[in-house]
């Protein structure tokens, strides 16, 4: 961890994996906790993780992940790529976002739900239009066991109930109840289909595995390709 800062106000628990270069534990003004980092997380580099955080046993993060203040975060846990939680967020064990997405501050995500990449959760309907001291900032709550296709907008202070599944490029305005298939823009609701009503299978969202690894597709080969 040469080109690696690690800050005193960091607490990094055994057998972790941080790799050049990164700022773990970074301070600001009027910090008052240290990071504390579970064990044998995996951290790639460029990320930057804010002290007054807590991050469990076996988390995972790709290139240029952002986690700031007040975080809260469960065992078991993987961010992919350029994924940004901008403070005050609460993310529950086996939780695995993808790429590219953006979490606000005061959005809460439950345990085994899947956030596809480049989806955008929102804080506040009426950003800058507000008169001082009538501002509502609130991000979305995501129970547990929810699947969020790609590229999905969720709206702030709704609810996405457990098991819920929300389809690809969807905008999601108002609450979604347990159980239910969402999509289209703005999002409509219809009965989960029997085979998607399992829950996120345990198998799939526990493990601290890379996504590239040949375990999700053994008999992937590069034979038939131009560039092989």
């Amino acid at each position: 961890m040469a080109n690696t800062k690690v800050d005193c106000s960091a607490q990094i628990g055994e057998g972790c994996r941080i790799e050049d270069p990164a700022l773990i534990g970074r301070t600001y003004e009027d910090w008052k906790q240290p990071l504390r980092l579970g064990s044998h997380a995996i951290i790639r580099p460029y990320a930057v993780i804010y002290c007054d955080t807590v991050i469990g046993n076996h988390f995972q993060c790709g290139y240029f992940c952002v986690i700031r203040a007040e975080c809260s975060l469960a065992d078991r846990v993987t961010l992919m790529s350029r994924v940004t939680l901008e403070g005050r967020v609460q993310i529950g064990s086996g939780t695995k976002i993808m790429a590219h997405v953006y979490i606000p501050s005061r959005t809460r995500i439950g345990e085994r739900v899947f956030v596809g990449p480049g989806v955008t959760f929102l804080n506040d309907r009426y950003p800058l239009r507000r008169k001082p001291g009538e501002a509502v900032v609130q991000g979305p709550t995501i129970e547990d066991d929810v699947t969020i296709g790609g590229g999905c907008t969720i709206f702030p202070g709704i609810t996405i109930g457990k098991g819920a599944f929300i389809g690809g490029g969807a905008v999601v305005t108002k609450d979604v109840p347990p159980w239910t298939l969402a999509h289209g823009v703005p999002a409509k609701h219809f009965p989960l289909p029997e085979d998607l009503q399992c829950g996120n299978r345990p198998e799939f969202m526990y493990p601290q595995t890379d996504l590239w690894g040949p375990h999700q597709d053994p008999t992937w080969t590069l034979e038939g390709r131009d560039d092989a």
